[in-house]
C-alpha cells in the first residue's frame, strides 16, 4: 500500500511536546450539542479523520519546522480515529465519555464541564460558542521507526515540491487545521527526516493532561449505514457530511468507488496554482500504480449531496483538462466519476474526448451495501 500522512499545524511548541509525550492530537472544535448547523465546518475536520488508517504517519508543522509524531493506531480499513465525550453526534451516540481533556490546560480557560474550554484569540468566524472549544475526535499514534520529535525545515519539504508543477495539499494547506497528503510528499518528508535532519525535540511535557480510560474507537455501526435512506430522508446537513461519511466508512460506497489498497486523500487541489479558489477534488485514491512519483490520484471522485447538474459536468471537466494538460497522453490513466443521488444531464454532458474517462455514478443503489440507518 503506498505511503499516507497527516500534516497538522500547531502554533505552538508547549502544545506539540504534550501531543509527542503523549501520542495523541484532537482538532480543536466547537461542540455540538444538538444537531450540527449547515453552516458548520464540523464535518470538513471530520472528514479529514475519516482519511486517517491504522499506520498513516503523523506530521506536525509549526513555525516553519516540521517534526514527526508517529504512525496511527486504528484501523486500516475505515477511519482510525476515536470519539472523544458526548460533544458530537457519534460521541453522543456511542456514549462516549471524555477520554482527553485539555480544559486543564493553563493557557485555555475552563468551563467547569469535562473536555470543553474557552480559546484565546478565537477568531469572528470561529467564535461560536463564546469561543468554547472541545476535542470531539482523536488520533492516537506511536513511533515505530525512532523518528519521533525528529525536525526538518518547512523549506526542505517545499524545495522538493517545487519540482512538480502543479500545487500538493500540503502548499495549499492554508486556512487548514490539518489535511491528508500523497504518496509523494509523505515519502519525502519521511526521507529528508531520516537523511538531513536539522535537529530534535524531546517530546517531554510537564503539563498534566492524560488519556483516561480506553477511547471508543469510530466504527462503521456509528453514523450513517445507508446512503439510499439518508438520500430519502434528508439527513445530510450538506455536502462534507455525505464526504466524511463515505470516507470513514467505505463499504457505504457503491463497490467500485471503494478503495483497496490505496492512499485516501480529500479536497485534492486538481488545479494551476491561484490566488484563490483552486479546483479541489472531494475524495482521490493514490494507488500502487503511481501516477507522476505518487502526488496524482488514480481515482478522483466528485460527491454531490444533491442532484448533481451542469456546474457539476463543468467541474470535473475541468479536472480533466487539467490532468491532460499536466499528463498528456497517459491522463487517461486518471479515472473520474460524478457521483450523486441522481442525474440531472447525462455523459453527453462531457466533452466527446473525455467520455470514455468519466463516469457517473448513482449513489444508494448498491444492494450489497446495509440498509439499516443510525442517526448521525
Amino acid at each position: 500500500m503506498p505511503s499516507s500522512g497527516l500534516f497538522i499545524t500547531l502554533y505552538d511548541w508547549d502544545t506539540l511536546n504534550l501531543y509527542l509525550e503523549k501520542g495523541v492530537y484532537g482538532f480543536l472544535m466547537p461542540p455540538v450539542f444538538g444537531e450540527v448547523p449547515a453552516k458548520s465546518r464540523h464535518y470538513q475536520a471530520l472528514g479529514d479523520y475519516g482519511c486517517a488508517r491504522g499506520g498513516t504517519h503523523v506530521f506536525f508543522f509549526i513555525k516553519r519546522k516540521i517534526i514527526y509524531g508517529g504512525q496511527l493506531i486504528g484501523s486500516k480499513s475505515f477511519g482510525a480515529f476515536y470519539l472523544n465525550g458526548p460533544y458530537s453526534p457519534m460521541g453522543r451516540q456511542a456514549k462516549a465519555k471524555v477520554y482527553w481533556d485539555e480544559s486543564r490546560r493553563e493557557r485555555y480557560e475552563s468551563t467547569g464541564k469535562p473536555g470543553i474550554f474557552k480559546v484565546p484569540k478565537a477568531g469572528s468566524q470561529e467564535n461560536q460558542q463564546n469561543g468554547l472549544r472541545c476535542q470531539p475526535y482523536l488520533i492516537i499514534f506511536k513511533d515505530r521507526l525512532d523518528l519521533k520529535g525528529t525536525i526538518i525545515s518547512s523549506d526542505q519539504l517545499y524545495f522538493e515540491l517545487g519540482k512538480y508543477g502543479y500545487p500538493l495539499p500540503s502548499n495549499s494547506i492554508s486556512g487548514m487545521g490539518f489535511c491528508t497528503l500523497t504518496p509523494r510528499e509523505t515519502d519525502i518528508a519521511l526521507s529528508l527526516l531520516k537523511k538531513e535532519p536539522i535537529g530534535h525535540i524531546s517530546g517531554e511535557s510537564s503539563e498534566k493532561v492524560n488519556i483516561v480510560g480506553s477511547p471508543i474507537p469510530f466504527e462503521p455501526k456509528y453514523g450513517i449505514l445507508s446512503l439510499r435512506e439518508a438520500f430519502d430522508k434528508s439527513l445530510f446537513v450538506n455536502e462534507a457530511h455525505l464526504e466524511a461519511s463515505v470516507l470513514a466508512n467505505p463499504s457505504l460506497l457503491p463497490k467500485e468507488l471503494r478503495p483497496t489498497e490505496a492512499t485516501i486523500c480529500r479536497q485534492v487541489p486538481v488545479s494551476p496554482f491561484k490566488p484563490f479558489q483552486m479546483d479541489r477534488a472531494d475524495i482521490c485514491y493514490f494507488e500502487e500504480d503511481s501516477i507522476g512519483d505518487g502526488t496524482l490520484p488514480n481515482v478522483v471522485i466528485e460527491l454531490k449531496n444533491v442532484s448533481a447538474g451542469k456546474s457539476a459536468a463543468e467541474q470535473i471537466t475541468r479536472y480533466v483538462d487539467w490532468f491532460s494538460i499536466i499528463l498528456g497522453k497517459k491522463a487517461s490513466k486518471v479515472s473520474v466519476f460524478l457521483a450523486a443521488p441522481s442525474f440531472a444531464i447525462t455523459e453527453k454532458s462531457i466533452p466527446p474526448k473525455y467520455r470514455s474517462q468519466v463516469k457517473f455514478v448513482n449513489l444508494g443503489n448498491d444492494e450489497d451495501t446495509q440498509t439499516r440507518l443510525v442517526n448521525c
